[in-house]
């Protein structure tokens, strides 16, 4: 890793030129009319839309834009820009980041497909348009004339799901333009991806045909296409070399990342793990009961910038057995320890690189392709045509159709490798259109459990292993065959499997998995911070009432810190931490009780609830009401309350809330003054869909 740091950090002075230039020419297309005949001679560069069949004229066709803080966004436009062919309407897709209101107040015809990120925010690549269109300035009818839908995407255990879909839907009317198709909202808490489609489904693209002024159609009949065609799709190949010097270079071939997820490979750090410490009192590591603090030093990297219950990007890395199953597989066993880099194919035009490169064979599939998730839908279909036995390409095509089937493997927590040996196994796929199709490895986010203000060199977090016993995989094969599917390899793959085909199968969280149990002292994992909305009230008069159940703890054990560094000047200060037993999981037990007995205390009080150590189960919103009197009295002065953990603990203490409080109108207007705020524990979340890995 060290020399592909070493490659990246020569090839990251050309960064900030790359995105400018590719944002140039995004808009050059956008208003070049002339060239287009030109462009459609050949598949587009990604540098916009890699299969774009728009015609690049800003009042004609659909323009799709996106604001995706993790790629689900992104994702549902492109299936939307591939769907709009269909039903023969030219459609681009755009990266909110390029918004350019001069093209955009042009559009005809505009579907917004938005992420709500947080308490309530816009992504961050669609800050600037959601500030563009609630400016006062604002002329009423600036977008008369113009016809759209809109996808919202959330989570609906967040106090605010979907505010952001609902006010663009809601301001884009305001300022002239027509609703065509009712907002959809996809709750990421259920099925995600189920919301999608049943949106689409129930009448999008007749509406969106009858807005652009074309006549009704059933959209033409979907076929399996060729690998050749596939194959002619794919815009960059991979070169092989033993050293970065025995690499071609493609000058055209810009840093930066294609997409969302790969921006973020661009903007990582490296950054060594210092400390790495179990928590609880009674682990067990095979039952699944771990829960670790590790922290990392950034001294040597000026380019994180952190905030006390932050939350902190980490980039898993997938097991060693793994890659070389896939090396051997795509026949690069050999090569891991070569370099790779990309070169265009089937274009003239600019292309964005996936992730960073040169990096070597080993790097690119242990960090930059998920090996281990089942692939979304949308990606199983790119990889169909790949499959060369009539047999398999029959059934796999006929499993990406049928939506409710593929459901039943995702369900059942199937691996990419199973995918393979079901599916993939008369596939003839290399390296380079592996990683081009591969799902990108996504980071997965914790919320920082230190201190800036103690120590802004470390940053710390709090994991726990996510761990959960899933259906034999004899019993999914035999629901998949329920829903008319058989799969020809399922015999053979089952035999191969033995005894393990028919008993319960252990899933682990992959980013969970690596930090509790693969991690060790002075390893070095790819990192971002990223800001929350935990921010601790400046005057220190000001009562705070803090709530965490399990590793909900973390943002309030950085806050406690946080108080020790002040000297214990907060006047009023009140910490429910709830677990299952106080000796086996009373996380930073020592800490917290060292913070009360301190003189002056950093922490005022400490309320606690072990669930399972009494008859009746008590959670921390049960002490909460038994301190209701003090809580009301705490509020009444001006105080803060902050929550974290399960969603369903977010829900209950909500409720008590609003009890206590005698008005759920009060505690409105609590959250409008941000003086309660909420996240959700990302580790602790459960039931996420699957355009998010079930990890955190």
């Amino acid at each position: 890793m060290k020399t592909d740091v070493a490659d990246l950090a020569k090839l990251g002075l050309g960064l900030c030129g790359a995105v400018v230039v590719a944002r140039m020419l995004w808009k050059l297309k956008a208003r070049a009319l002339e060239k287009q005949s030109e462009d459609k001679k050949e598949p587009s560069g990604n540098v916009t839309s890699p299969k774009s069949n728009a015609s690049g004229a800003p009042s004609e066709g659909l323009w799709i834009y996106f604001g995706s803080q993790m790629g689900t966004a992104e994702g549902f436009s492109r299936e939307l820009e591939e769907e709009a062919s269909k039903f023969e309407i030219p459609a681009m897709v755009v990266d909110m980041e390029d918004f350019d209101p001069d093209i955009f107040v042009q559009h005809k015809a505009v579907i917004m497909v938005v992420a709500t990120y947080g308490e309530g925010d816009p992504t961050d690549n669609a800050v600037e348009f959601y500030k563009w269109i609630h400016e006062d300035d604002r002329e009423q009818d600036c977008l008369k004339g113009m016809n759209f839908a809109v996808m919202g995407l959330g989570n609906r255990q967040y106090v605010n799901f979907n505010s952001v879909g609902k006010a663009i839907d809601k301001q884009l009317e305001i300022l002239g333009a027509t609703r065509v198709y009712e907002r959809g909202e996809g709750d990421d808490d259920q099925n995600i991806e189920e919301d999608f489609e049943q949106w689409k489904e129930n009448g999008l693209w007749p509406a969106l045909r009858k807005a652009l002024g074309k006549e009704e159609s059933q959209g033409k009949e979907e076929g399996l296409e060729s690998a050749e065609t596939a194959l002619s799709r794919l815009t960059l190949q991979v070169k092989m070399g033993e050293s970065v010097r025995d690499l071609p270079v493609d000058p055209l071939v810009q840093v930066g990342g294609a997409d969302i997820i790969g921006k973020w490979y661009f903007q990582a750090s490296q950054a060594p793990v210092v400390v790495c410490e179990e928590l609880r009192q009674k682990p067990n590591l095979e039952g699944g009961k771990t829960t670790k603090h590790l922290e990392f030093d950034i001294k040597q990297l000026p380019g994180v910038s952190w905030r006390t219950a932050d939350n902190l990007e980490v980039l898993p890395q997938n097991p060693s057995d793994v890659v070389e199953w896939f090396a051997e597989r795509l026949k690069v066993h050999d090569h891991l320890e070569h370099y790779m880099t990309f070169t265009r194919t089937n274009t003239t035009k600019p292309v964005k690189k996936p992730f960073p490169a040169p990096c070597k064979v080993q790097t690119a599939l242990s960090i930059y392709c998920d090996l281990c998730a089942l692939p979304q839908r949308s990606t199983a279909k790119r990889f169909a045509p790949l499959v060369q036995d009539a047999a398999d390409r029959e059934v796999l095509f006929a499993l990406v159709q049928d939506r409710e089937a593929y459901q039943v493997l995702l369900d059942g927590r199937l691996t990419l490798q199973d995918f393979f040996e079901l599916f993939m196994q008369s596939a003839e796929i290399d390296l380079s259109a592996f990683v081009q199709i591969c799902q990108r490895q996504k980071n997965r986010p914790y919320t920082i459990a230190s201190s800036s203000k103690e120590d802004s060199t470390r940053i710390g977090i709090c994991v726990s292993l996510v761990q959960e016993e899933t259906k034999p995989l004899e019993t999914v094969l035999k629901e998949l065959s329920t829903k008319g599917i058989e799969v020809p390899r399922a015999s053979a793959y089952l035999q191969k499997l033995g005894a393990c085909a028919s008993q319960p199968r252990r899933f682990r969280g992959l980013c969970s998995e690596m930090l509790c149990a693969r991690t060790t002292k002075g390893e070095k994992l790819w990192i971002a911070a990223r800001a929350s909305s935990f921010r601790l009230p400046k005057r220190t008069t000001t009562p705070i009432i803090m709530l965490g159940a399990g590793t909900g703890l973390a943002p309030f054990r950085g806050f406690v810190r946080e108080f020790m560094a002040e000297k214990g000047s907060r006047s009023k200060t009140v910490l429910f931490f709830g677990c299952t037993r106080s000796d086996e999981d009373f996380i930073y037990k020592k800490e917290l009780e060292d913070a009360v007995q301190k003189e002056p205390p950093a922490l005022k009080q400490l309320v606690t609830a072990f669930s399972r150590e009494q008859k009746e189960k008590i959670y921390v919103q049960h002490r909460l009401r038994e301190k209701s009197a003090e809580v009301k009295q705490m509020m009444a002065d001006g105080g803060y309350i902050f929550v974290c953990g399960a969603t369903s603990m977010g829900k209950q203490v909500r409720d008590e809330l609003v009890t206590i409080l005698g008005s759920a109108d009060y505690f409105d207007r609590l959250k409008t003054e941000q003086r309660y705020v909420e996240e959700p524990c990302w580790h602790l979340r459960s039931n996420v869909s699957s355009y998010y890995p079930k990890d955190e």
